[in-house]
Protein backbone atom coordinates (compact mmCIF):
# COMPACT_ATOMS: atom_id res chain seq x y z
CA UNK A 1 0.00 0.00 0.00
CA UNK A 2 1.40 3.63 -0.44
CA UNK A 3 0.05 6.78 0.87
CA UNK A 4 -2.46 8.40 -1.64
CA UNK A 5 -3.35 11.79 -3.03
CA UNK A 6 -6.50 13.70 -2.02
CA UNK A 7 -9.39 13.18 -4.91
CA UNK A 8 -9.59 16.24 -6.28
CA UNK A 9 -12.17 16.64 -8.45
CA UNK A 10 -13.98 19.87 -10.22
CA UNK A 11 -16.77 17.27 -11.64
CA UNK A 12 -17.82 15.14 -9.50
CA UNK A 13 -19.81 15.96 -6.49
CA UNK A 14 -19.52 13.81 -4.17
CA UNK A 15 -21.96 13.41 -1.07
CA UNK A 16 -21.26 13.98 2.58
CA UNK A 17 -20.41 11.06 3.47
CA UNK A 18 -18.14 9.45 0.76
CA UNK A 19 -14.80 8.51 1.77
CA UNK A 20 -11.57 10.12 0.56
CA UNK A 21 -9.08 6.73 0.77
CA UNK A 22 -5.50 7.29 2.44
CA UNK A 23 -3.87 4.04 1.13
CA UNK A 24 -4.24 2.10 -2.05
CA UNK A 25 -2.25 -0.29 -3.89
CA UNK A 26 0.99 0.26 -5.40
CA UNK A 27 0.19 -1.11 -9.21
CA UNK A 28 -2.96 -2.10 -10.74
CA UNK A 29 -4.65 -2.98 -14.25
CA UNK A 30 -7.47 -4.71 -15.22
CA UNK A 31 -7.85 -7.47 -17.48
CA UNK A 32 -8.09 -5.05 -20.78
CA UNK A 33 -4.67 -2.82 -19.17
CA UNK A 34 -1.85 -3.65 -21.81
CA UNK A 35 0.14 -1.99 -18.85
CA UNK A 36 0.50 -1.50 -14.83
CA UNK A 37 -0.66 1.37 -13.75
CA UNK A 38 -0.16 3.69 -10.61
CA UNK A 39 -2.99 4.68 -7.83
CA UNK A 40 -3.10 8.81 -7.88
CA UNK A 41 -6.11 8.67 -5.29
CA UNK A 42 -9.02 6.62 -4.33
CA UNK A 43 -12.87 7.00 -3.06
CA UNK A 44 -15.00 4.61 -1.27
CA UNK A 45 -19.03 5.66 -2.21
CA UNK A 46 -22.09 5.76 -0.19
CA UNK A 47 -23.17 2.51 -1.31
CA UNK A 48 -19.65 0.81 -0.27
CA UNK A 49 -17.83 0.87 -3.79
CA UNK A 50 -14.25 1.66 -4.19
CA UNK A 51 -12.59 3.53 -7.03
CA UNK A 52 -8.80 4.18 -7.40
CA UNK A 53 -7.83 6.93 -9.77
CA UNK A 54 -4.35 6.74 -11.96
CA UNK A 55 -1.95 9.27 -12.16
CA UNK A 56 -2.92 9.17 -16.31
CA UNK A 57 -6.37 10.10 -15.70
CA UNK A 58 -8.04 7.14 -15.75
CA UNK A 59 -9.81 5.15 -13.14
CA UNK A 60 -10.49 1.61 -11.74
CA UNK A 61 -13.19 0.13 -9.85
CA UNK A 62 -12.21 -2.20 -6.63
CA UNK A 63 -12.70 -5.89 -7.47
CA UNK A 64 -12.39 -5.46 -11.08
CA UNK A 65 -8.87 -5.11 -11.24
CA UNK A 66 -5.40 -7.10 -10.09
CA UNK A 67 -3.55 -5.24 -7.90
CA UNK A 68 0.79 -5.56 -7.10
CA UNK A 69 2.67 -4.53 -4.22
CA UNK A 70 6.35 -5.12 -7.10
CA UNK A 71 6.55 -5.77 -10.78
CA UNK A 72 9.18 -7.90 -12.08
CA UNK A 73 11.85 -5.54 -13.80
CA UNK A 74 10.33 -6.79 -17.89
CA UNK A 75 6.46 -6.12 -16.69
CA UNK A 76 5.24 -2.60 -18.88
CA UNK A 77 4.66 0.49 -16.31
CA UNK A 78 2.73 3.17 -17.81
CA UNK A 79 4.85 6.18 -18.06
CA UNK A 80 2.88 9.11 -17.41
CA UNK A 81 1.84 7.27 -14.35
CA UNK A 82 5.11 6.52 -13.39
CA UNK A 83 6.76 9.53 -13.90
CA UNK A 84 3.47 11.56 -11.94
CA UNK A 85 3.78 9.31 -9.06
CA UNK A 86 7.78 9.79 -8.23
CA UNK A 87 8.03 12.87 -9.44
CA UNK A 88 5.02 14.35 -6.82
CA UNK A 89 6.81 12.46 -4.04
CA UNK A 90 4.36 9.84 -3.67
CA UNK A 91 7.31 7.29 -4.44
CA UNK A 92 10.86 8.59 -3.39
CA UNK A 93 12.71 6.52 -6.12
CA UNK A 94 12.93 7.18 -9.75
CA UNK A 95 14.56 5.34 -12.42
CA UNK A 96 18.26 5.85 -12.37
CA UNK A 97 20.44 9.10 -13.16
CA UNK A 98 16.89 11.13 -13.61
CA UNK A 99 15.19 13.68 -11.53
CA UNK A 100 11.31 13.84 -12.00
CA UNK A 101 9.72 16.61 -11.10
CA UNK A 102 5.37 17.00 -10.84
CA UNK A 103 3.46 19.60 -9.13
CA UNK A 104 -0.50 18.42 -8.52
CA UNK A 105 -2.59 20.89 -9.16
CA UNK A 106 -5.05 21.54 -5.42
CA UNK A 107 -2.81 20.24 -3.09
CA UNK A 108 -1.04 22.94 -1.97
CA UNK A 109 -2.99 26.03 -0.16
CA UNK A 110 -3.93 28.79 -2.93
CA UNK A 111 -1.80 31.71 -3.49
CA UNK A 112 -5.06 33.79 -2.82
CA UNK A 113 -7.30 33.17 -0.73
CA UNK A 114 -10.72 32.16 -2.06
CA UNK A 115 -12.58 34.65 0.44
CA UNK A 116 -11.28 37.34 -1.61
CA UNK A 117 -13.50 39.70 -3.21
CA UNK A 118 -16.69 37.51 -2.26
CA UNK A 119 -19.43 39.10 -0.88
CA UNK A 120 -20.83 35.82 0.10
CA UNK A 121 -17.72 34.91 2.37
CA UNK A 122 -17.30 38.35 3.59
CA UNK A 123 -18.68 38.94 7.37
CA UNK A 124 -18.82 42.59 8.28
CA UNK A 125 -17.85 44.24 11.07
CA UNK A 126 -18.91 47.32 12.93
CA UNK A 127 -18.47 50.16 11.94
CA UNK A 128 -18.31 48.51 8.35
CA UNK A 129 -15.54 49.69 6.72
CA UNK A 130 -13.63 46.24 8.22
CA UNK A 131 -14.55 42.77 6.84
CA UNK A 132 -13.83 39.21 7.97
CA UNK A 133 -12.93 36.80 5.77
CA UNK A 134 -14.71 33.77 6.43
CA UNK A 135 -12.11 31.18 5.05
CA UNK A 136 -9.35 32.30 6.67
CA UNK A 137 -10.18 34.05 9.20
CA UNK A 138 -7.83 37.45 8.62
CA UNK A 139 -9.40 40.66 8.98
CA UNK A 140 -9.24 43.16 5.82
CA UNK A 141 -10.80 46.54 4.36
CA UNK A 142 -14.10 46.11 2.87
CA UNK A 143 -14.22 47.79 -0.24
CA UNK A 144 -17.39 48.61 -2.84
CA UNK A 145 -17.38 46.06 -6.24
CA UNK A 146 -18.72 45.11 -9.14
CA UNK A 147 -20.03 47.99 -11.23
CA UNK A 148 -23.18 49.58 -11.61
CA UNK A 149 -24.67 45.96 -12.77
CA UNK A 150 -23.53 43.89 -10.40
CA UNK A 151 -22.71 46.26 -6.68
CA UNK A 152 -21.52 44.44 -3.77
CA UNK A 153 -19.41 45.08 -0.86
CA UNK A 154 -16.45 42.76 0.00
CA UNK A 155 -13.01 42.05 1.39
CA UNK A 156 -10.20 43.21 -0.74
CA UNK A 157 -7.73 40.17 -2.71
CA UNK A 158 -5.36 39.07 0.37
CA UNK A 159 -3.29 35.64 0.91
CA UNK A 160 -4.51 33.35 3.13
CA UNK A 161 -4.28 33.90 6.63
CA UNK A 162 -3.19 31.35 9.10
CA UNK A 163 -6.88 30.54 10.13
CA UNK A 164 -7.01 28.86 5.98
CA UNK A 165 -10.30 26.22 6.80
CA UNK A 166 -9.35 22.50 6.27
CA UNK A 167 -10.00 21.71 2.49
CA UNK A 168 -12.84 19.30 1.24
CA UNK A 169 -10.75 16.36 0.43
CA UNK A 170 -12.97 15.99 -2.82
CA UNK A 171 -13.25 19.63 -4.42
CA UNK A 172 -10.61 21.71 -1.85
CA UNK A 173 -11.01 25.05 -1.91
CA UNK A 174 -12.94 25.80 -4.91
CA UNK A 175 -16.60 25.88 -4.19
CA UNK A 176 -16.74 27.14 -0.73
CA UNK A 177 -20.10 29.37 0.70
CA UNK A 178 -21.03 30.33 3.65
CA UNK A 179 -24.70 29.87 5.30
CA UNK A 180 -26.49 32.64 7.04
CA UNK A 181 -25.20 31.60 10.66
CA UNK A 182 -21.77 31.86 9.42
CA UNK A 183 -20.71 27.95 8.69
CA UNK A 184 -18.69 27.41 5.81
CA UNK A 185 -19.41 24.37 3.41
CA UNK A 186 -18.94 23.30 0.36
CA UNK A 187 -20.96 22.70 -2.80
CA UNK A 188 -20.94 19.39 -1.61
CA UNK A 189 -22.43 19.60 1.79
CA UNK A 190 -19.66 19.01 3.77
CA UNK A 191 -19.54 21.40 6.70
CA UNK A 192 -16.08 22.75 6.69
CA UNK A 193 -15.84 24.73 9.53
CA UNK A 194 -19.18 25.21 11.88
CA UNK A 195 -21.03 28.82 13.15
CA UNK A 196 -18.92 28.93 16.62
CA UNK A 197 -15.25 28.74 14.95
CA UNK A 198 -16.46 30.71 12.14
CA UNK A 199 -17.56 33.51 14.87
CA UNK A 200 -14.55 32.89 17.24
Amino acid sequence: MVPLFPPVSSIAMYGPTAEPLTEGPRYVKTDRMRRWHRVRSGVRHDDGRTVYFLWCTGHVFGGRHHAKESLPSDAEVCGPCDGRAVGAGQELVGPPGRTLAFRPRDVEPPAVCPGSRSDRLTRAVPPGTVGQCLVCLDLHPVRAMGGPYTPRAAITQHAPGTGLVTPCPFHRWKYLDASADGALRCSCGRTLRPPASAAA
